[in-house]
């Protein structure tokens, strides 16, 4: 869960005085999708890779219990962006689409 919050987060946190919820927000630059892809790759192995389990003593997330992971951490990014529309209603911060 922590991982894929940040990853959300991340997402978000790039446009802190404009909507996230873009295109341009979500293409990301080549290092920062570089490195989304390695965590979740990394993420993957250790939930679902045999030896990670005897390694860690750790068991397989269920596909059911992913998706709401997925599914809080995508409420997460609304909630934020629910937060910055807020701000910029409220004049707290300044509307600076590009």
């Amino acid at each position: 869960m922590v991982a894929v919050a940040e990853i959300f987060y991340l997402f978000n946190v790039r446009y802190l005085h404009m909507r996230s919820l873009t295109w341009r927000s979500a293409l990301g630059t080549p290092a920062v999708l570089a490195a989304i892809a390695a965590v979740v790759a990394g993420q993957l192995a250790f939930t679902y890779a045999p030896f990670m389990h005897r390694i860690f003593d750790s068991r397989p997330v269920a596909i059911a219990d992913g998706i709401l992971v997925l599914a809080i951490g995508a409420g997460l990014m609304l909630l934020l962006e629910l937060e910055k529309l807020a701000m910029r209603r409220l004049g707290w911060v300044q509307d600076l689409r590009a």
